[in-house]
């Protein structure tokens, strides 16, 4: 296991640097000793796309479907040759499966987004991190660089249980100059939030929650202009009053 492990991280060093001829015949070596498996495979399939060996990318990602017919990296990508669109790099690590689990991961379209150059900084996978501001949710790199913010009744909703003690990852789903979409997962649930879904489907969403859990002063505030705070907190509260959050 250890020596697997170990070739899996030069498989991914070897991707960070762009060699990608070594990241292919690192990930074939994976799956010759220890079988096909999605992960792998999705590495070499990108290798092969980066070093202009399509034919052989689209043969392995045709490959993982036949193994997991739902496996969205490779559909993806499959897509993208399809339309002959070029393919961003990925991270491949145990954050971005992007399984969904109702109620506990989300894909969220972020706002109030970062400029371009940083945009196009991003790769599909990274890990990213939850940054509690006064009003809302900045999602932010591992320098602390912000990428965008989470939507107003997200944060809002987030805030609260984050105080109350939950914990929260997030990866990059889609991104391109103009979006970025992550992944938010539940990772750990508090005594004190245990009968609360972090991300209620509709029918969750009449949940009556806790009284303790939405208090007028809990609403996180930002300092903007006064016509712009005003409408913002009288959105909020028509939400809390509708339930909606």
């Amino acid at each position: 296991m250890q020596n697997q492990m170990l070739l899996k991280q030069e498989a991914i060093n070897a991707a960070k640097n762009s060699d990608w001829a070594k990241a292919i015949l690192i990930n074939q070596e994976i799956i010759e000793r220890y079988g096909e498996e999605p992960e792998t495979m999705n590495r070499l399939g990108l290798a092969y796309l980066k070093n202009n060996q399509v034919s052989e990318a689209k043969k392995t990602f045709k490959r993982i479907l036949e193994i997991d017919k739902s496996n969205i990296i490779a559909n993806k990508h499959l897509d993208k040759i399809k339309n002959n669109e070029s393919s961003v790099d990925i991270i491949f690590n145990q954050d971005n499966d992007f399984i969904e689990e109702p109620g506990k991961s989300k894909i969220v379209t972020l706002h109030r987004l970062a400029g371009k150059d940083q945009l196009k900084k991003l790769k599909v996978g990274q890990v990213c991190f939850l940054q509690l501001k006064n009003r809302y949710i900045s999602i932010v790199d591992e320098n602390d660089r912000h990428i965008g913010a989470l939507p107003e009744d997200i944060s809002f909703r987030l805030s609260k249980l984050i105080s109350n003690g939950n914990e929260y990852r997030c990866v990059v789903y889609k991104v391109n100059e103009k979006q970025c979409l992550i992944q938010v997962k539940e990772t750990f649930r508090s005594k004190k939030n245990e009968q609360i879904v972090s991300f209620p489907n509709k029918a969750q969403n009449n949940l009556v929650l806790p009284d303790d859990f939405i208090l007028e002063e809990d609403i996180p505030f930002e300092v903007l202009g006064e016509e712009e705070d005003e409408e913002d907190l009288d959105l909020a509260m028509e939400k809390i009053n509708k339930k909606e959050i």
